[in-house]
């Protein structure tokens, strides 16, 4: 309801994971009050905003950079979209940009930046980001920013393990569902416009409704529309189920993803060394069904999604292996 399915696809194209919940956190970055602060531990999130901005020319800096206090004072000025990365090294001196700390005078809009007065352009925005889930902010930070969670769950993995899989081995099936979500999507909000346009004309009725000839017209034809557009919702329905049994066949290789990149995340706590990324891990299951020789000649799916399960341990084995006997 949120977010129609044109903007979700555009999403995806700029690097938006396709999980239930990058979707609800890009659904925040689009409609937050306060500026958010972003715990980005894969980096998906830098790399979404960073290509959505793309236009606007967006300008990524740290807190740790030297330029830090002129990349600020340049987007204030300017309007571009800013990325700040390294938010666990705060600087104050952007409390009034958080606190929205502005003064008008005549045409102009001003907020202090320490000791100098900056221009406001009304197209600014800032992201502020960190790697590190296990941060702790001080109070005074939390209460003046929207806090959005990258982190990925076993639930989000899955999902976009299962997207990729499908991509690879299912082409048709991937293209078949992305076009039926977007159908339903546009089915749903026109049902919904349907709905407030009956609304409207019920509230717009003068007197008895059953002699206003051209309100019983007008709802009649609502309704007739309406019933098409539930019958075409349905009718995705049917469609979408078969799709999803096809989907299902995978989802058993999207778990096992899971299972192993959380295995590789909970080493850490064996030595502070064994760190592996989300991107570590991706890369060895991009390997695995994208450029994997064993599935040259193999055409049927069950053994091509057999074969790559198993490479998909053996692979993770090896490059795991590998790192630990150094």
């Amino acid at each position: 309801y949120l977010s129609n399915a044109d903007e979700r696809l555009k999403w995806q194209a700029n690097a938006l994971p396709t999980d239930e919940l990058c979707t609800e956190n890009a659904i925040m970055l689009k409609r937050f009050n306060r500026y958010p602060l972003i715990i980005d531990p894969s980096g998906q999130a830098t790399e979404f905003i960073m290509n959505e901005f793309k236009e606007r020319k967006i300008t990524k800096t740290s807190f740790l950079d030297d330029a830090f206090r002129k990349n600020l004072e340049s987007a204030l000025r300017f309007g571009n979209p800013l990325l700040v990365q390294d938010v666990e090294n705060y600087d104050p001196i952007l409390n009034p940009v958080l606190n929205r700390e502005l003064r008008r005078t005549g045409g102009r809009v001003l907020i202090s930046i320490g000791d100098q007065d900056i221009d406001l352009s009304p197209s600014f925005t800032i992201f502020l980001t960190t790697r590190d889930p296990n941060v702790e902010f001080a109070p005074d930070l939390c209460s003046r920013v929207t806090f959005v969670n990258f982190t990925v769950t076993r639930s989000s993995l899955q999902s976009q393990c299962l997207n990729q899989v499908l991509k690879a081995e299912r082409p048709d099936v991937d293209e078949k569902r992305s076009d039926l979500l977007k159908l339903q999507g546009e089915f749903q909000l026109r049902l919904r416009q349907l709905e407030k346009s009956l609304l409207q004309s019920l509230n717009d009725v003068k007197g008895k409704i059953l002699d206003d000839d051209s309100i019983l017209s007008h709802l009649e034809k609502l309704k007739t529309e309406a019933a098409e557009v539930a019958k075409k919702v349905e009718e995705t329905d049917v469609v979408m189920a078969e799709v999803e049994t096809v989907s299902q066949q995978y989802e058993p290789l999207a778990m096992s993803c899971s299972s192993i990149y959380f295995t590789l995340e909970a080493l850490q706590q064996v030595h502070f060394l064994y760190q592996y990324s989300l991107q570590f891990f991706l890369e060895i299951f991009h390997a695995t069904t994208s450029n994997n020789p064993h599935l040259t000649n193999m055409k049927e799916h069950s053994a091509r999604l057999s074969r790559i399960t198993t490479d998909l341990f053996m692979v993770s084995f090896v490059s795991l292996d590998f790192r630990l006997t150094q």
